[in-house]
């Protein structure tokens, strides 16, 4: 990938500025970035050389969110003089500013990181880091025929990408949306301190940053402005039938195209067609609660975190809260206050990293500089990239010398990661034997989602009017929940926050070549090829498919682009092809999941121990994670191998989606 983005702009906005107002707001910001925003406005490459020497990432023991630049202050100082004359001399509104040289950005792509960056990560991180746009790597020499339009369900986070980039590459496409606003789970959830838990400086579009965080970690209804904002900004909405369930898929060799039979709210069923159809639906998708408990017999409040009630009173009431995942250490903290007693039903104890200082709000002097210094947020993002993805790789590998002695860890750097989780929990607990035990998990880092301490979980489960229920829920009764143990927890408010069920694309029946349906073709143990594309099922592209999580790092946005790279370049091949069908031979198929399955082999998934959890079907078969590095599994989505698939033609009677039906 040679072409490059537009060039980044830059605003006067700190032209009024003087440059001591400027160096003394920059003394706070991370200093090699500015280093490597200083070499980029001036082009002078040997500003490296004269203020790079001695300078480092400081070892990082604790996990921040990102290590912390060490620069001898001197060097420092003089970088932010430079760049405080130059923010302050700005008199043009606009100033148009090269991107970086491939060997200029390895260059500061290493002082940023304070490491060598192999050759093979290079394209990836000028891509992710917002140096560069998606390009497209076939050659684009024909526009796509106004047949091959592409029908896109959901508009949460996958969708909003897939219609950015549908758009972008040409492609006609309507956007399907059972809700009235754009958003997927963050427009869905509303329960308090509802937030990301991936940094907001990374978990954003590669083509979209925001420099207006104010928190490492937002909350969730900063998140669906993002959201909406990007929608509106790209004119998506006007692409996107709001109220609109999709009830199913059928496929139909005699035209071609995908038949999408649709349901309106008040029950009007109409029916609509597409040459192809993007699934942008995750793949938690239906509530989950214990089983074999019947819930109907509980006489007071009682409500799934999803259906969170704002109107329902907690204060002075007896409230349990069942489960112990990100959703309920996101809740405790903002609840434990106002109740009068909170019991924490806890199937099983989570790893749990601690929330360290400065990981809240973003610093005044990252938010000026985010806002103000050219490529300060390209280079921030590349920063936490760097640190939150392959770098944790191999932590997820299995060393079976390090498991003969070690029952809770799989490899030393798993280790690290288990020791930095006990202490947290020894710094909370330590005085108390009892809790300590209650939250040490019986299973090593990573086999199920480590969770972030949002601030506040671990020590609110010390406050007096607080307690965690280890033994098993077996019964709710009108009183309120009794455990395994025998014992009753009398209540007056149930919040299940429960999480819910994997289930890839069950939302709605998906009916291939010869009728066959993808839930038959699955089962329990869904298989895809790349994670996007399955045989018998031509033109139809998943955007959060089997074994496509990088569950060792990174974040959803990541898979995202990723995975709609692909799906574009696919329909591209279409386009070059003039073909109206594009299939994946089972051949392709069968020996991509044969190396997926020997790399699961090796990981932390086939070697979970005790870990409950949704990465796993019945039978203990990882079907969500990824087995690969995320530089790997880009690389492979760049573009598809023309070999691999079935190409068909035929006649184009259908110039674009049609609808017919009306009934209820």
């Amino acid at each position: 990938m040679t072409d490059l983005a537009e060039p980044i702009v830059a605003g006067a906005s700190a032209a009024n500025s003087t440059p001591e107002a400027i160096a003394e707001i920059l003394a706070g910001a991370d200093a090699a970035i500015q280093l490597a925003c200083l070499i980029q406005l001036t082009g002078d490459v040997s500003l490296l050389d004269r203020y790079g020497p001695g300078t480092m990432q400081e070892p990082n023991p604790n996990m921040r969110l990102m290590p912390r630049t060490v620069m001898p202050e001197v060097n420092a100082r003089a970088v932010r003089a430079r760049l405080a004359e130059l923010l302050a001399a700005v008199a043009e509104p606009e100033v148009a500013l090269p991107l970086p040289d491939p060997a200029m950005f390895r260059r500061l792509a290493e002082l940023v990181v304070g490491q060598g960056v192999p050759d093979e990560f290079l394209p990836l991180l000028r891509e992710q880091a917002g140096f560069e746009a998606p390009q497209p790597v076939r050659p684009v020499t024909r526009q796509p025929p106004e047949t091959l339009d592409v029908a896109i369900i959901g508009a949460g986070m996958a969708g909003i990408n897939a219609a950015v980039q549908a758009q972008r590459r040409g492609f006609r496409y309507t956007v399907y949306e059972r809700h009235h606003e754009v958003g997927g789970t963050w427009r869905a959830h509303n329960y308090p301190g509802v937030a990301v838990d991936t940094p907001s400086l990374y978990y954003s579009f590669s083509y979209e940053l925001n420099p207006n965080w104010t928190d490492y970690y937002p909350a969730g209804k900063d998140y669906q402005a993002y959201l909406v904002n990007l929608v509106d900004e790209y004119g998506i909405r006007e692409h996107i039938r709001f109220g609109t369930e999709v009830v199913s898929l059928r496929w139909s060799d005699d035209d071609q195209r995908w038949h999408i039979t649709l349901r309106a709210e008040d029950g009007t069923v109409q029916e609509s067609t597409a040459a192809a159809v993007i699934t942008a639906v995750g793949y938690l998708n239906s509530l989950s609660f214990p089983p074999n408990v019947d819930r109907g017999a509980f006489a007071g409040t009682q409500f799934h975190t999803y259906d969170w009630d704002p109107e329902v009173q907690l204060a002075g009431r007896r409230v349990g809260i069942v489960g112990a995942g990100a959703t309920s250490m996101q809740i405790v903290p903002k609840i434990v206050d106002e109740v009068d007693l909170l019991t924490v039903f806890q199937r099983q104890a989570h790893w749990v990293v601690p929330k360290f200082s400065g990981e809240k709000e973003v610093g005044a002097a990252d938010r000026w500089a985010l806002r103000h210094l050219p490529f300060y947020n390209q280079w921030s993002r590349l920063k936490i990239y760097w640190y939150l993805s392959d770098n944790l790789y191999p932590n997820i590998r299995a060393d079976q010398e390090w498991m003969r002695t070690h029952p809770y860890s799989i490899n030393a750097g798993n280790e690290r990661v288990r020791q930095l989780c006990l202490k947290h929990i020894y710094d909370t607990f330590g005085d108390d034997p009892e809790m300590v035990a209650k939250m040490t998990p019986d299973h090593p880092p990573n086999s199920k989602r480590i969770n972030k301490d949002p601030g506040g979980y671990y020590a609110a489960l010390r406050r007096e009017n607080a307690r965690v229920v280890t033994s098993a829920v077996t019964r709710v009764v009108p009183e309120g929940i009794a455990t395994a143990d025998g014992e009753l927890h009398e209540l007056d408010v149930i919040i299940w926050a429960t999480g819910y069920k994997l289930r890839f694309l069950s939302q709605f029946e998906i009916r291939g070549r010869d009728g066959v349906l993808l839930s038959d073709v699955w089962g329990d143990s869904p298989t895809a090829y790349l994670g996007t594309v399955v045989p018998g099922f031509p033109n139809l592209f998943i955007t959060s498919g089997p074994h496509a999580s990088t569950a060792h790092g990174g974040g959803q946005n990541f898979l995202f682009e990723a995975s709609t790279q692909y799906i574009m370049e696919c329909l591209q091949l279409m386009v070059d092809a003039d073909a109206s069908s594009l299939e994946v031979t089972r051949e392709a198929h069968d020996e991509y999941n044969a190396g997926v399955d020997q790399m699961l082999t090796g990981s932390i998934w086939c070697h979970t121990g005790t870990a409950h959890t949704y990465y796993l079907n019945t039978r203990g078969r990882p079907i969500l994670p990824s087995p690969w590095r995320m530089v790997d599994y880009w690389t492979k989505l760049r573009t598809p191998v023309e070999e691999h698939f079935v190409l068909r033609d035929a006649p184009r009677c259908h110039p674009g989606p049609t609808m017919t039906g009306g009934t209820q």
